[in-house]
């Protein structure tokens, strides 16, 4: 359908009625495409935690001037995203109803917000995702009373509960502190039976527990869900992230029929060649990586 559309554009431009210029916006749309980050160590500089280069807002804003639609897709607080990036992107966007094609997804698909035409946030979340507020509690003691040394409770987390590295703590010791933070946790569900209900999700740099139906999956899904409220209709995907959970987000696009590429930009040699049925570009350099693809393909 679409390349019968295109062949008449070319056939009208031919005769001299309508100019190309004033019909490439048009053709944009019929070949719009949707942009999926991940935000840790994509968008963020892995070490730093924040955006380190602001020719990054720069591409953003660009993609949504083209009429595109991006979403972040992440295991942050949507707290943590306004601080550290929504609202710098916020700052440098002269038209706020740009915004309104954009959405930020935390805490693994649990949480999100979106823009109405006059930029004007909106915040959202999947109440029944939320962690038991006595497991909570509980938890924050533990690690006050515990693990101070090393980590802290993220408190600004809705439905899941996080238990994050204090910035610049050695990784291994870290590590091997985590190994004991996970069996206290482990005792704490199963006091609450709720072992079964939760999950204990260790990362490089933090402990999670969550409902076992969050991930990136779920966050593509609310990406999806958004783009069909806002009736955009994108030909195209890409996804970007740099860990191998953020498959999850390809995998699920694909699984829905869309047609996607992942743009990897972590260390490939983590876990090797990942088969999959959709292209996957292997950048490398993290947030240096993304931001050179997205200049090099603009």
């Amino acid at each position: 359908m679409h390349d019968s559309i295109f062949n008449l554009i070319c056939n009208i431009v031919r005769t001299g009625f309508i100019k190309w210029h004033r019909i490439q916006l048009f053709i944009d749309v019929l070949h719009m495409k949707a942009y999926l980050f991940d935000v840790d160590g994509v968008l963020t500089d892995p070490k730093e935690k924040r955006v380190t280069k602001p020719e990054f807002f720069d591409q953003i804003i660009a993609i949504l001037q083209r009429g595109e639609p991006v979403g972040l897709n992440t295991g942050r607080s949507i707290a943590w995203l306004v601080e550290r990036f929504i609202t710098p992107l916020i700052q440098n966007i002269e038209d706020k109803s740009l915004l309104q094609h954009f959405i930020a997804v935390g805490e693994k698909g649990g949480t999100w917000i979106i823009f109405d035409k006059e930029g004007n946030i909106h915040h959202e979340k999947m109440e029944e995702l939320a962690i038991s507020q006595d497991v909570i509690k509980e938890a924050k003691v533990l690690v006050e009373r515990k693990y101070n040394d090393s980590m802290f409770f993220d408190l600004t987390k809705e439905t899941m509960l996080s238990i994050e590295m204090h910035d610049g703590f050695e990784l291994d010791m870290f590590h091997q502190r985590q190994k004991m933070l996970v069996e206290d946790l482990k005792q704490l569900l199963t006091k609450y039976k709720l072992q079964n209900i939760y999950h204990i999700d260790p990362t490089t740099i933090a402990t999670d527990v969550e409902s076992p139906n969050v991930g990136k999956a779920l966050g593509a899904d609310r990406f999806l869900k958004f783009l069909q409220e806002m009736k955009l209709e994108p030909q195209e995907f890409e996804t970007f992230g740099d860990s191998k959970s953020d498959f999850g987000m390809s995998d699920e696009l694909y699984r829905k029929g869309k047609q996607v590429r992942m743009i990897y930009v972590g260390d490939r040699s983590k876990f090797g060649e990942s088969a999959r049925e959709y292209p996957i570009d292997y950048v490398g350099e993290f947030s240096k990586g993304t931001l050179e693809y997205l200049e090099a393909h603009a």
